[in-house]
């Protein structure tokens, strides 16, 4: 019988697309207001390269700074620095600008609210994240769901995040089941599918954006569109239990 649902967060309960993109036209402003000739560069592209290296790296690159603000500084500092600039009240005030609206515009997806009600009371649920701890209870805290989450555990808090299996470990041993009466849902196949797999937990690939391609190493024992479906994964493996 299935005792526990963990979660992803970001692209899974949180639509992390859209508060992205406005947190950085903002952020942006902000440098143009300083340098208006960086109209002519993309800035926002080189940001995201520069986010996306930090970040792919977490460990080398930020794990060891205390906080989201000086996280985020570092990732502006290094796209300055990629443009040929320097200035740490401009980065600074791009950093906050960043973070203030990035929390601001953190939003669930239309179906996250009503499954985790119907959820809630019937299985243990539970968060399983990467990325850096303050910044990620921060965001979900933002969207307001904290409260139907029993444990929330977060790839910065561990030696290494998702996909490796300490962290799913610890997340069934909160949650005092076996991996195979715990069920994982999440939008990556490396990160989520791979690392539920790995220990025997019940994989649920949340394939939002319709992507065909994928490994076949990290199949999925189900793969939906929606969180809506998430019902039928439950029906499925209640009627086989």
């Amino acid at each position: 019988m299935l005792k526990a649902i963990f979660f992803d967060f970001d692209g899974t309960l949180a639509d992390d697309g859209d508060s992205v993109r406005d947190a950085l036209t903002e952020a942006c402003r902000v440098v143009y207001g300083r340098w208006p000739e960086l109209h002519a560069v993309d800035l926002a592209a080189t940001y995201r390269q520069v986010s996306d290296a930090a970040w792919g790296d977490f460990d080398r690159h930020l794990r060891h700074l205390s906080s989201p603000e000086a996280m985020l500084a570092a990732v502006w500092r290094e796209t300055l620095s990629r443009c040929g600039l320097h200035d740490p009240l401009v980065e600074q005030a791009a950093t906050d600008t960043y973070w203030q609206y990035r929390l601001r515009t953190c939003k669930p997806y239309p179906d996250v609210l009503l499954l985790l009600q119907n959820l809630t009371g019937h299985f243990s649920l539970s968060v399983i994240t990467n990325g850096a701890p303050a910044m990620q209870r921060a965001k979900l805290a933002a969207t307001g769901l904290s409260s139907f989450f029993q444990q929330v555990f977060v790839g910065g808090e561990f030696a290494c995040g998702k996909p490796d299996q300490t962290i799913f470990r610890t997340a069934l041993a909160a949650a005092n089941c076996r991996p195979d009466q715990a069920m994982h849902v999440g939008d990556s196949l490396t990160h989520d599918v791979a690392g539920a797999r790995n220990v025997g937990i019940h994989s649920v690939w949340l394939n939002r954006k319709g992507i065909t391609s994928r490994e076949l190493d990290y199949t999925p024992d189900f793969e939906i569109t929606s969180l809506a479906s998430l019902r039928e994964c439950l029906e499925q493996l209640s009627a086989k239990a």
